[in-house]
């Protein structure tokens, strides 16, 4: 179904396929910012990248670039790493897994390239960062091996959509990483992907999207969408940006259609939240309203 392969040399894509070297970030940035709407800079997960979120994937139905782009009327740049699972072992993490230091390191590079970028123009929005399932590992070695920029206020919000990171010591790289950045992680304790995701984790590790009791970085938001019922179709329930995994939930609807698209984030007790435990985990309110304009599907392309 795919034939977009991963190439080091080129690891920005945009939703018309075209591919970028690093080199070219500025030109690519001001291509997706030249149709004046909110820019995203969205990382990948697991699978055979990057036809899968531009094509479309063999398990799964992918097309992530295209769900965000035109579920909530952005423009995508995507970063492309090295996430393929060996052979056809769709549970197979420890392949991908090492290649999470080497796309840590190209992310890097593109995240200057961002920060000379938006030196060259103060006034432009600054773009949201979206990080599904394993690209929080490469985020994670990014900060945890000094690729990240000194800089604060990159992006107008970060948001971890069921990160696949260890939770176990997390708080090591999200910590610093929320001091800098309005930082987002969203759990769900009935994720079926992460659920299934343990091969090559340490015993007593789980990841990070299906919540934790470890330590907590105190300056992020938790955003615990365990409560919103069975998702979707199989497996959409980790692709959570995904509006046709999120049963119906205008809340869960309305925190990522604003942290997508750079607006200010609203989480309320008195409105969307019902309850808000160790300071930062946010417990969305049930709000069932399918028929709402945010809860409205995309046409995606044709495969």
């Amino acid at each position: 179904m795919t034939q977009l392969q991963f190439n080091a040399n080129t690891p920005l894509y945009t939703s018309d396929e075209r591919a970028w070297r690093i080199d070219q970030f500025e030109e690519a940035l001001a291509q997706v910012y030249s149709a004046n709407k909110p820019v995203v800079l969205f990382i990948h997960g697991r699978g055979k990248e990057p036809g899968k979120s531009l094509k479309g994937g063999t398990f799964t139905t992918g097309m992530a670039v295209h769900k965000i782009e035109r579920g909530y009327d952005v423009r995508v740049l995507m970063f492309n790493w090295d996430s393929a699972f060996n052979g056809w072992n769709i549970f197979d993490r420890e392949v991908p897994l090492s290649h999470t230091g080497a796309g840590a390191a190209a992310f890097g590079r593109a995240l200057d390239a961002l920060a000379r970028a938006e030196d060259a123009h103060p006034t432009r929005p600054r773009p949201a960062l979206v990080v599904h399932s394993m690209g929080s590992v490469v985020v994670q070695k990014a900060i945890l091996n000094s690729h990240w920029p000194s800089r604060a206020n990159l992006f107008s919000a970060v948001l971890f959509s069921q990160p696949d990171a260890d939770d176990v010591g997390h708080i090591d790289w999200l910590g610093p990483l929320s001091l800098k950045e309005s930082t987002y992680v969203t759990q769900n304790k009935d994720d079926h992907v992460l659920l299934r995701s343990r091969d090559a984790r340490p015993v007593g590790r789980k990841a990070l999207g299906l919540g934790t009791v470890e330590p907590i970085a105190e300056a992020a938001h938790y955003i615990d969408l365990s409560t919103m019922g069975s998702l979707g179709k199989k497996d959409d329930d980790h692709e959570v940006f995904g509006k046709g995994a999120m049963n119906g939930q205008l809340y869960v609807c309305e925190f990522f259609t604003q942290a997508i698209r750079g607006e200010a984030i609203g989480l309320d007790q008195m409105t969307n939240v019902e309850a808000i435990e160790r300071g930062c985990v946010y417990r969305l309110r049930s709000r069932h309203q399918p028929s709402a304009p945010c809860l409205k599907l995309p046409t995606l392309p044709s495969t």
